[in-house]
């Protein structure tokens, strides 16, 4: 009995020892690496952003081509967005639920261009960021030992390759400049920030180096205008001593009247 109950007690914690080998083995379960972790964030954030931008197409747009894309946009990443819920849940890997600031500020130069300008804004944006994407996913699907990270890269894969296509389709995509079309790059919320305070503030500085500096040659001017008068009083003053010396002395004045005696 002693002996029973001995082998008992050493096979309880070896169960469960085992059990939690096996759940630490199935899929979803292990701790994500740093690169599989940033690939769901930016998916989560693509979608924070390129559903309110492709929202925007259908009510901005004139162009039948790119309010049809903007759906597709809208309706692609609803589905992602779901998708990366559930991916992400099983792991410790927080998701952010707003756009970061960099992508506002695009959706903030949509909704304050009209026409042919957001259709161009519109495109040039969107194309962009998915161009910034597409490798972080190769990379992940090439590289990650997590069966489920490997499935929704795939996905991802397939899902970013065709909005790249049908956003060209709309022959907004200017290839040329495309490198150059989003300064404020995908990143945390601090480098965002950190860059829409830049951009917003070396205008204000600039103007303000030029009010400082307008302001000190002002002040300049007028010191040299107040100072100008006192010196040519004290001249004159001195003028006037050397003609009195110079004409017979004593400082006198000129006779100013005439007599009455000689004008009789």
């Amino acid at each position: 009995m002693k002996r029973f109950l001995a082998s008992l007690v050493l096979l309880v914690p070896t169960l469960l020892l085992a059990g939690q080998s096996v759940a630490l083995a199935q899929p979803g379960s292990q701790p994500l690496t740093e690169i599989d972790c940033e690939l769901l964030v930016k998916v989560k954030l693509a979608g924070l952003w390129e559903m309110p931008a492709g929202e925007m197409a259908q009510s901005r747009s004139e162009d039948p081509k790119v309010q049809e894309v903007g759906r597709t946009l809208k309706t692609d990443h609803a589905m992602l967005d779901q998708a990366v819920g559930q991916v992400a849940a099983p792991y410790a890997c927080p998701l952010p639920n707003e756009p970061n600031d960099a992508q506002k500020s695009w959706l903030t130069e949509m909704a304050t261009s009209t026409g042919a300008q957001f259709d161009s804004v519109w495109a040039m944006r969107l194309r962009s960021a998915h161009g910034m994407i597409f490798p972080l996913i190769a990379k992940v699907r090439a590289a990650t030992t997590d069966t489920e990270i490997r499935k929704f890269a795939t996905t991802a894969n397939t899902v970013v390759m065709k909005h790249m296509t049908i956003l060209e389709s709309t022959n907004n995509v200017d290839y040329a400049n495309l490198a150059d079309a989003t300064p404020l790059t995908l990143s945390s919320d601090s480098e965002g920030t950190d860059m829409v305070v830049a951009v917003t503030l070396v205008p204000l500085m600039v103007a303000l180096t030029v009010f400082l500096l307008w302001l000190a040659s002002s002040r300049n001017r007028r010191r040299k205008q107040l100072a100008a008068p006192g010196r040519d009083d004290d001249e004159d003053d001195d003028d006037s001593d050397r003609r009195g010396r110079g004409n017979g002395g004593g400082g006198k004045r000129p006779r100013l009247f005439v007599d009455k005696e000689f004008a009789r």
